[in-house]
């Protein structure tokens, strides 16, 4: 017997409003019902005993991420140089996002 379904259609066209994606009925009930197993199984890790098993992550290893360090960068300029065309002092680019919303 299936588990009932945690993640309803109706939240996942919720969010794919907010996030402006288009979902048809198809794509919506299989992302409700994928989203619903991903969940069940983060249940499911929430139930192992993990007594004394111990933590992966190594904090005593350092950081992996460099130091921030100041270099010198490209005038203003010279990033414009190579640039197929410049307007109000920064790139030109063709305008691709619709202003009507």
């Amino acid at each position: 017997m299936a588990a009932p379904q945690r993640i309803s259609r109706d939240g996942v066209l919720h969010i794919a409003k907010l996030a402006s994606l288009s979902l048809d009925d198809a794509e919506a009930d299989a992302m409700a019902r994928e989203l619903s197993r991903i969940t069940e199984y983060i249940d499911k890790l929430g139930e192992l005993d993990l007594e004394g098993v111990p933590p992966t992550l190594n904090l005593s290893a350092g950081s992996a991420l460099r130091c921030d360090e100041v270099e010198a960068c490209l005038s203003h300029e010279d990033a414009l140089a190579g640039a197929p065309e410049a307007a109000s002092g920064g790139f030109a680019v063709p305008r691709f996002l619709e202003t009507g919303r």
